[in-house]
């Protein structure tokens, strides 16, 4: 099976990621602040060297900045939620998954914020113009790291800058690209962050976070059980602990510290590795004039997307799966993007590789392509 839908999850993961996981599971196998036992003792403080792998990836200087949830979209809804006020102007990228522009939509509907769909040129021609979208009650600045739909770059340390001489903060969704692009929140300018592990950072599903590289006070998201200050009607003021009420999946979040590890570790390696796969994947699509690309003059991850001309996406999507190979099809979770393209009624074709795949693949991947269009008039 060749599979290319590494935007979606990453299918295969380092072994010591599932070596992590199983020890956790195995010889732990108990909640971090839950017990003042031994091994209670042991879970709480393994999940402190988790917080302080993941600060230190993301680059901030305090690991109490570091909130787990189950994924990004729990990360965000909590941010957003909780951070934006009655009143607020939020500007945001074309390019936003479903998991920002949802809660933002909503937090709209309700009459407690409003937003502004920046265009695509201020990110890349004419970052100037970003000073006509801002207002006196802009707040916060909303961008994905890279497009889960197109894979070009979204977020850049200039928008940060522009927008903090504005006093505006950022908030970066690195849903997509944390584990290539290695964003480094300080460096960066970035305000707050969320991630999920099991994308391209390697880790499994069941793991997320919201990072902060300031002392973050908002109401939390979820009440209930945090282990510490149990006489309290509601979630005490002791955080990170009051935004994680429940039990964290420790299996996880010790198997992410793991995937962060290897990431660093082996770095250069897979970024060279992806880049070259990338090339090559673009340059075979390219070869067909049946198939019309998009955005692949950005500057990107290792994604791009497509459509074949008279062929409906979920057709390709079969039929590549009929020959084992896995792409997605559709609109991809990805709304703002698709109208951005004009692709909204058709939907693209998403290829997504990792390190892991190989020319071979690809090279397997376009003659599967070549022979299902073979029929197809060339685009004109």
């Amino acid at each position: 099976m060749i599979y290319f839908d590494n935007a979606a999850t990453s299918r295969r993961k380092p072994e010591c990621v599932y070596e992590s996981y199983l020890r956790y599971a195995k010889e732990i196998g108990v909640s971090p602040g839950r017990g003042s036992y031994a091994l209670g003792i042991t879970a709480s403080r393994m999940l402190y060297q988790c917080r302080k792998t993941v600060a230190e990836f993301f680059g901030i200087p305090d690991s109490s900045g570091v909130v787990f949830t189950k994924n990004s979209t729990e990360a965000i809804n909590l941010f957003l939620n909780g951070y934006l006020e009655n009143g607020d102007h939020v500007i945001l990228s074309p390019f936003e998954h479903n998991a920002v522009f949802r809660p933002l939509h909503y937090l709209k509907e309700k009459g407690r914020i409003d937003y502004t769909v920046l265009p695509e040129c201020v990110f890349y021609e004419s970052i100037d113009e970003i000073e006509t979208f801002l207002k006196p009650n802009t707040r916060l600045g909303v961008f994905t790291l890279a497009s889960n739909l197109t894979g070009q770059i979204v977020f850049s340390r200039r928008i940060a800058e522009r927008l903090k001489k504005r006093g505006i903060e950022v908030f970066v969704d690195a849903s997509q690209g944390a584990g290539k692009l290695f964003p480094h929140m300080t460096a960066e300018r970035i305000d707050y962050l969320a991630f999920t592990g099991h994308k391209d950072l390697l880790g499994l599903p069941g793991v997320g976070g919201l990072c902060s590289r300031k002392d973050l006070r908002i109401p939390p998201l979820i009440q209930g059980g945090t282990g510490i200050r149990g006489d309290s009607y509601t979630n005490p003021d002791i955080y990170p602990d009051a935004y994680e009420a429940g039990t964290l999946n420790m299996p996880a979040i010790w198997a992410l510290k793991s995937a962060l590890e290897y990431l660093g570790e082996h770095r250069e390696e897979i970024l060279e590795k992806e880049q070259k796969l990338t090339k090559e994947l673009i340059a075979s699509l390219g070869k067909l004039p049946q198939t019309e690309l998009f955005r692949v003059e950005r500057e990107r991850v290792s994604t791009c997307c497509f459509r074949i001309r008279g062929q409906r996406t979920d057709e390709v999507v079969k039929e590549l799966s009929r020959r084992d190979i896995c792409v997605r099809g559709g609109v991809h979770c990805a709304v703002l993007a698709h109208e951005t393209l004009g692709t909204l009624e058709t939907g693209t074709v998403r290829v997504s590789l990792n390190h892991w795949n190989t020319q071979e693949e690809i090279q397997s991947f376009f003659t599967a392509l070549k022979e299902m269009t073979a029929d197809v008039p060339d685009i004109l």
